[in-house]
Formats: structure tokens, C-alpha cells, sequence
């Protein structure tokens, strides 16, 4: 669960009588209020229907494992008790109570994760760049990082366990977010940091605003989700639709992360009194009475390396496969794609005793979905059991041309992402690993040569078939026009019954962000 409460919990999305697009904690901002009117929204802060044990108890009903809450975010209002200011809820509102100290209690009380979320820039301190839009990509002068340093000390310190640190915006140089990171890791080494540190410095790497990769990741990553994109806190004039339609949403977006390896971080905010909206709680209600009964296919589960399904979405455990059914075909003939599997036994999630039939067909695995299948308003959860006899199929192999070579190329490789960039404009999917699998019909040994170009001078590690081989253009003289690089394997043993995996990422693996930085590649195999 993600939470997004704060001072601009009050306005809600108006100001003066109007009502302010653009995201409503980013009130200030977007209406350009001036700090000293902002400042004196502290003294409504009064938060009398707040309950941290009753959100805890929400989050869990939801079956969420752990809760982010905005500490701090933009506008610089703390939800905690800072010593270096007095723009906080216990100095500056007639609340007088940390409300960081209550839910992380609350949250350990009933067994869940606590992580805080943390701006990196600060519209109220005086030591920050003065405010110019809510690009909010503002480099941070050294004034402001040490005292951004002095306040995510106090959050590791007076809190107990943080099982996240969730940075977020400004646009701090390599040697400020590798201080922040190595601060994080001092005072609490278990604590995880968001990809917004940047500079390739998080332990995980964060997704766009309600943003999922259309590429495959190849590091940690995770989907933050508001429940509507037009906000995250609160907005009193929100057009909140049915929820029905928004748990089917939020359900299919929760498979498409966890079915592609990440996570999901669902956001709610409360009203300025600090009441959950109703819509949200139903919501989330909804999706934990799903997750009761489906729980099995996510939590523990793993991505797959099988292709896309036009009828939903595949999870993963060892010897058991989760097809989340989305769309039910037609013909009540259900065909996984891109897999060779030995089915020890197919049955719905929700009745282990109920029997599906299927066989492998030339089209892929097909289940006969005929019988009286207990069909869910939002995703059908059916397993697959399996012993050793599951092989996934690539949607790419590559085989000889008419002149019995095997070209490789960045082309046709499977390609490996991280998301990487110094502010959130700047981020990018940049590849990280390229794989290619090839049929070979020689039973003789392979002449292998790789012929590249880089933007950067680098080693990589070449691993054929788990053999490796280093190709380097590090003290390289002997390169021709464009700057190419080569290397020749007189002999690599190639299989000629199974499919062949080649695989090439950097040699050195302390930066799992960092881009290949391949220009032109040629692998050639004869």
C-alpha cells in the first residue's frame, strides 16, 4: 500500500474556488501558491479520523505485505518529527502527534512491512532552488542535500525497521545519491532504495507513474499505481467511476507486473481528516477477497520466460504454472503458446479436485475448458502441475543461412533492460543483457568470431552454452574503421540436438544498470 496524505489532503484539489488540475499533492505548484498562505494550512491539519491500526488492518484485508507513506513529500511538510524544522505535524499542526511514529507501530503490530517515501526536493526550504515548475527535476544544492542527509537519518533512526526508503524526484549529481545510498546502507543495511535516488544507485528500479514495461526487464523492478492517473492524494472532485470496473483495472494491471517479474505498490489517499474514501476501501476490499482466493499465483510467485497469451497472463512456482484467464476463447479451447510441458494434472485454483483434460497440439499446450468451470468476474486462476517436463519455447530461433553460418546480431537477440537515468526525464530503458538461442546441426566444433562496436570502452562476459569467454575492447589495438572490435573462438562446442543459448552482458557486475552501450554487433558462427 502506498499513501499519499499531507497538507495538500485539505485543499483537495481546489484553491481559491477553483478547481487545480495536475496532481493534487502538487497543489502549490500547480496553483502557485505562495509559501507563506501554504504554510498556514498546518493549523487545519487536525486529523481526527485517522486511525494508523485501522489503515494496517486495511492494507492487510487487501492482501498487501507492507505500507509507503509520504513522509515528506514536495511541499516540504513532514509527517514526522524532524529536529531540523518546524514545518513538521508534531511542531506545526494542532494534531502534535508523528504520525510516521503511529502507522509504523500500527504496521508492526499487525505484521506488515513499513517503507517511507521521501522528496527530494523541497518547495519550503530555504536552502533548496527557488521553486520554477513542477518539473520537479531541480538539481539540489549542497545546502539542501546535507539537509536532506539529516532528515533520512532521522527516518532510519527513530523508527524501527524501514523495509524501503522511496525516493523520489529532483536531479542530484552521481556523488550525492551514492552519499544517500551509502547512508541508507549504514544506518540500516535490509532496507531497500527506490530507483529515484538515480544514478543507478537504487536496489531496485522504478517504473513511470502507472507505467509497465513493454520490454523485458532484467534487474528488480516495481509499478507505482495510483488508483486514478489523475492524482495521487486525495481530490474532492475526482470522477471515481464504478468499482467493480476499477478492481478488474487494478487486477489485471497487479498480473501484468507479477506475471512480467515486478512489483506492485497500489496507492490510496485519505482526506485531509484523515478518513480512507470509501470507493478506495471497497476497492481494496474487492481485490483482497480476490487475493484470498488467488493468493497462491502471486505472492512467492515468478515471472516466466513464456511469450505473451491473447487470453491472459502466466505466474509461476517451481513444478506449477498459473494461467490467469482474462479472456475466455470462444471455443472453450484454452492453447498456452511457446511451452513443451508434461502435465502431471490442470485444475482450477479454486477446486484442486475438479480435472481438466488437455495435450500437447502443434499450436502449443491445449486445455479443454468445457467442463463446468467456475469462471471469476476478474481472472480465472487454473494450475498447471509438472514434473521435470516443461521447456519454453523462444518466439526467436535462429538457424544457419544458405552459406551455413549463424549471424547474431543486436537484431535478433532476446534483449534484457534496466531503467536508468539521473531524474525522472532523463530515465530510460537501456539494455543490460542480449541473448540469442540457435539450432545447429554440426556434430563438429564452431568457429565463433564477434565483431563489435561500442560507445564506451568495456569487457563483457560472451557465455556459450555456460562456457564463458571475455570480449573486450579495453587496450584493443588492433580495431578497423568505426572503431570494430573482434575476437575469434576457434572452437566452441555447439549442441545439435538441443537448442543452443548464447548470452553476452558486461564483465564487470557491480552496476546491473548499466547499458551495454553496443553500437553495431555481428556474431558470426560457422
Amino acid at each position: 500500500m502506498f499513501i499519499h496524505w499531507g497538507l495538500y489532503s485539505i485543499p483537495a484539489g481546489v484553491w481559491n474556488g477553483e478547481q487545480i488540475t495536475g496532481y493534487s499533492e502538487q497543489i502549490k505548484g500547480h496553483a502557485k501558491i505562495p509559501t507563506e498562505d501554504y504554510r498556514q494550512l498546518a493549523a487545519q491539519f487536525d486529523p481526527i479520523n485517522w486511525d494508523a491500526d485501522a489503515v494496517a488492518l486495511l492494507a492487510k484485508q487487501a492482501g498487501m505485505k507492507s505500507i509507503v507513506l509520504t513522509a515528506k513529500h514536495h511541499d516540504g511538510f513532514c509527517l514526522f518529527d524532524s529536529k531540523h524544522t518546524t514545518f513538521d505535524v508534531v511542531d506545526a499542526t494542532p494534531y502534535h502527534k508523528d504520525i510516521v511514529k503511529e502507522l509504523a507501530e500500527a504496521s508492526k503490530r499487525h505484521n506488515l512491512k513499513f517503507g517511507v517515501y521521501f522528496s527530494l526536493i523541497d518547495w519550503d526550504y530555504e536552502g533548496a532552488l527557488p521553486f520554477e515548475s513542477v518539473n520537479n527535476s531541480d538539481a539540489i544544492p549542497a545546502l539542501h542535500h546535507q539537509y536532506n542527509l539529516n532528515q533520512i537519518e532521522e527516518l532510519l533512526t527513530n523508527y524501527g525497521d524501514i523495509s524501503e526508503i522511496w525516493f523520489d524526484m529532483g536531479s542530484p549529481t552521481y556523488e550525492q545519491s551514492k552519499e544517500m545510498a551509502a547512508l541508507v546502507k549504514k544506518l540500516q543495511p535490509d532496507c531497500m532504495i527506490s530507483g529515484r535516488i538515480w544514478n543507478d544507485q537504487g536496489d531496485f528500479v522504478v517504473m513511470g507513474d502507472n507505467k509497465q514495461p513493454d520490454f523485458k526487464m532484467g534487474v528488480p523492478w516495481q509499478t507505482p499505481a495510483s488508483m486514478f492517473n489523475e492524482t495521487w492524494s486525495y481530490r474532492s472532485w475526482q470522477e471515481r467511476g464504478n468499482v467493480e470496473d476499477k478492481v478488474a483495472e487494478k487486477i489485471n494491471d497487479l498480473l501484468k507486473v507479477v506475471s512480467t517479474g515486478g512489483n506492485y505498490l497500489l496507492n490510496i489517499g485519505p482526506k485531509g481528516d484523515g478518513t480512507v474514501i470509501p470507493f478506495e476501501k471497497q476497492v481494496l476490499t474487492e481485490m483482497g477477497e480476490w487475493l484470498e482466493k488467488n493468493g497462491e499465483s502471486i505472492y512467492g510467485s515468478r515471472g516466466t520466460a513464456i511469450q505473451e497469451q491473447d487470453w491472459g497472463m502466466i505466474t509461476s512456482k517451481p513444478g506449477k504454472l498459473y494461467l490467469h484467464i482474462i479472456d475466455f476463447p470462444e471455443n472453450n479451447k484454452l492453447t498456452i503458446k511457446g511451452i513443451d510441458i508434461e502435465v502431471k494434472s490442470a485444475y482450477p485454483l479454486s477446486d484442486s479436485s475438479m480435472f481438466l483434460k488437455g495435450e500437447m497440439t502443434d499450436a502449443g499446450y491445449e486445455l479443454d475448458l468445457t467442463n463446468q468451470l467456475p469462471k471469476d468476474k476478474y481472472a480465472t486462476t487454473l494450475v498447471l502441475e509438472y514434473e521435470k517436463g516443461l521447456t519454453i519455447i523462444p518466439t526467436q530461433v535462429i538457424v544457419a543461412n544458405t552459406n551455413k553460418e549463424i549471424r547474431l546480431t543486436k537484431d535478433n537477440a532476446e534483449k534484457y533492460h534496466s531503467y536508468s537515468g539521473h531524474d525522472y526525464y532523463s530515465t530510460k530503458a537501456t539494455v543490460i543483457n542480449m541473448k540469442w538461442y540457435l539450432k545447429n546441426d554440426s556434430k563438429e566444433p564452431s568457429e565463433l568470431k564477434v565483431v563489435f562496436a561500442a560507445r564506451k570502452n568495456n569487457s563483457y562476459k560472451l557465455v556459450i552454452n555456460n562456457e564463458e569467454h571475455t570480449v573486450s575492447s579495453l587496450n584493443y589495438d588492433n580495431h578497423h574503421e568505426r572503431n570494430l572490435y573482434e575476437l575469434t573462438i576457434p572452437a566452441v562446442n555447439l549442441s545439435n540436438e538441443n537448442l543452443n543459448e548464447i548470452e553476452l552482458r558486461l564483465l564487470d557486475p557491480s552496476n546491473p544498470h548499466q547499458g551495454l552501450a553496443i553500437e553495431e554487433l555481428e556474431i558470426i558462427i560457422k
